[in-house]
C-alpha cells in the first residue's frame, strides 16, 4: 500500500474517531429552568440586573421566573393592552425583550436574545430541562 494510501484512511480514521467524540459529549450551554423552592431574594436580583435596559424602567421578576420553561418574554410597561391582558395589536410602544436560560458547565446563565449577551446567575439554581 502506499504511503498516500496510508495517509488517506489515516486521515478518514481520525476524522470518524472525531465526529464520535463530537457526539457523545453534550454542548457546555443547555436549556435549563429554576429550581423555584430554591430561587432567593439574591438569585431574583441577578435576574433583574440581567433584564434592565439602558434607561428602561425596572423590572420586577418572581419565583415563577423560568420555573417550568427555558424561555422568558417582558413586554414593556408602556404598551398597551387588551382586555385580557395581553399586548393590543398595533398599539405596542415598546418592543419585548427575550431571554433564555442556560446551564453552561454547571453555572445557570441568563442569554438576552436580541444580542446574545450572557450573565452568570452565580446566586440561582437550575437543572437542565428535559426535553421530550
Amino acid at each position: 500500500m502506499s504511503t498516500y494510501r496510508r495517509l488517506e484512511f489515516g486521515a478518514l480514521g481520525a476524522g470518524i474517531l472525531l465526529l464520535t467524540a463530537c457526539q457523545s459529549y453534550p454542548s457546555a450551554s443547555e436549556p435549563a429552568r429554576m429550581l423555584a423552592d430554591k430561587t432567593d431574594a439574591q438569585c431574583i436580583a441577578q435576574m433583574q440586573n440581567a433584564t434592565q435596559r439602558p434607561g428602561g424602567s425596572r423590572v420586577v421578576l418572581t419565583r415563577a421566573a423560568f420555573a417550568t420553561d427555558d424561555r422568558l418574554s417582558i413586554v414593556p410597561s408602556e404598551s398597551k393592552l387588551d382586555a385580557a391582558g395581553q399586548p393590543a395589536n398595533g398599539r405596542t410602544l415598546g418592543i419585548p425583550e427575550s431571554f433564555r436560560l442556560t446551564l453552561n458547565n454547571g453555572v445557570c446563565t441568563m442569554v438576552r436574545e436580541a444580542d446574545a449577551r450572557a450573565t452568570p446567575l452565580t446566586a440561582c439554581s437550575c437543572v437542565r430541562l428535559q426535553t421530550p
